[in-house]
């Protein structure tokens, strides 16, 4: 066992039982119909119940049948609505779920796979990102270590700061030449810098959980990442909220909070039934098509309450 993975677990051994958190999350989609008699698919992604994450569907308030679908790269769940408008207009969606969280302050279990290893979407690897990948992991052979070198090159490199243009899409190239954007430059950098170095990655897409018991989080989100080291499994890293809370800098190294939701994993998402639009950036939103023709810019709000 390596002398990192041995801190990192010491570290969470000898922390008390972590605390859940537990919420009911309501979602409302409104799908404007120009006309009757419309043919309307709409995929609502469905938050997975698995390790640190429980997921129960409570209720769901739609004008079509649904069913629960899978697609298969990334085992993303969605919500899949099919039917005609019965008339013109505003078309509502709702629905319900319980999410309980549990921090997570260990490396999860399981093997990388061949996807994890290639990258994926607007995730790019280009000379510059090798040399920085080659120069930050020179004489490192512990994949642990590796990581712990990239994920301090990108928090030292990139701000946060959503100004400008082009930030948001998970552009690693962008991330590397302009040093800032959100979470999903973030993590695109971190991973192409991964991949590049060797270490397979993935890329996870949720959204964030304020403090206070109840609110609106709009249609928001939030993203993280993932490197696999070897026997260790799994690591999560987030580095953009390390870059917001720097005393928190060495927790978002191998942990987790418990105030955030997973929806999905993985980029370029083909959907179940698959969708007649390109692949998704990342999925975390509800994608509609009508009359086979992608629907964009879908009103989308989700709120929760501790109650």
């Amino acid at each position: 066992m390596s002398v990192l993975l041995a801190a990192l677990l010491a570290a969470a051994g000898s922390a008390a039982e972590p605390a859940g958190r537990s919420v009911v999350v309501a979602e409302q989609v409104r799908v404007i119909v120009e006309k009757p008699g419309t043919r309307v698919r709409l995929w609502l992604p469905k938050p997975p119940t698995g390790p640190g994450q429980e997921v129960e569907l409570l209720d769901v308030t739609a004008p079509w049948p649904h069913r629960l679908t899978q697609e298969s790269e990334f085992g993303n769940e969605t919500l899949f609505f099919e039917g005609s408008a019965a008339a013109a207009g505003e078309a509502v969606v709702s629905v319900r779920y319980r999410v309980t969280r549990w921090p997570q302050d260990a490396p999860l279990r399981g093997k990388a796979l061949r996807r994890d290893r290639r990258p994926q979407g607007r995730e790019v690897i280009d000379a510059e990102i090798r040399a920085i990948a080659a120069n930050a992991t020179k004489g490192l052979r512990d994949p642990l270590a590796k990581g712990r070198a990239l994920y301090r090159v990108v928090l030292a490199r990139m701000a946060y700061d959503k100004s400008g243009e082009g930030w948001g899409e998970g552009d690693s190239l962008y991330a590397c030449r302009v040093g800032k954007g959100n979470c999903t430059d973030f993590h695109s950098l971190f991973m192409a810098l991964a991949h590049a170095a060797g270490l397979p990655a993935r890329f996870r897409m949720g959204y964030s959980l304020p403090l206070a018991a109840k609110g609106s989080l709009g249609g928001g989100y939030h993203c993280w990442a993932e490197f696999h080291a070897g026997g260790a499994g799994w690591v999560p890293v987030d580095i953009s909220e390390a870059w917001k809370h720097p005393e928190k800098a060495e927790f978002y190294f191998g942990r987790l909070d418990a105030d955030r939701v997973l929806v999905s994993t993985g980029r370029e998402i083909e959907l179940f039934p698959r969708q007649v639009g390109a692949p998704l950036n990342f999925l975390n939103r509800p994608y509609a098509e009508l009359d086979g023709e992608p629907r964009k810019g879908l009103s989308f709000e989700r709120d929760y309450d501790a109650g």
